[in-house]
């Protein structure tokens, strides 16, 4: 618990939290949904990009955790990868689209999939994929869409090669 996104605690000077909230989650299928996007993309993003991909894996938890901070007041705990998931996923399809593979359909699609996911997440306030064993436990949209975000900025923020 000393590692979750907890607001107060986040008031209270604790600013860890905003990277450490990403590491823990509210049980193993919530873990699971998230490794599954998680390790697979983010390995193949490394290849890719290694100082890229690493500058984002280094700023995105923090800039999601302030995002949730700014944007969400009344959200008071948040636990879990998925936020990350998305951008890396976003990572990495941007990253093959910019390298121009053959298979550009393909990626453009991932792009389309992870968006009208976010959106439905928006429009229906709960997950997709993941169960929680608490109803007070939901989704937040708003993370997801921040790391898809923040992998747009990382792939084209500053211009250059990774």
């Amino acid at each position: 618990r000393e590692w979750l996104y907890d607001r107060s605690a986040i008031q209270a000077g604790e600013y860890w939290r905003f990277w450490t909230g990403h590491l823990v989650h509210f049980g193993w299928l919530h873990l699971w949904w998230n490794l599954v996007v998680f390790l697979p993309a983010g390995i193949w993003a490394e290849r890719l990009m290694p100082g890229r991909f690493r500058l984002f894996l280094g700023l995105a938890p923090f800039a999601i955790g302030v995002v949730l901070y700014e944007l969400s007041p009344s959200l008071s705990r948040y636990a879990g990868l998925s936020g990350m998931a998305a951008g890396v996923l976003t990572f990495l399809a941007l990253a093959q689209l910019r390298r121009g593979t053959p298979d550009a359909w393909f990626w453009r699609a991932v792009l389309v999939m992870v968006a009208a996911k976010i959106g439905l997440e928006f429009a229906l306030s709960h997950p997709l994929f993941a169960r929680f064993n608490h109803s007070e436990i939901r989704a937040v949209p708003l993370a997801h869409a921040s790391g898809a975000l923040l992998a747009v900025v990382a792939q084209f923020g500053r211009q250059g090669r990774g």
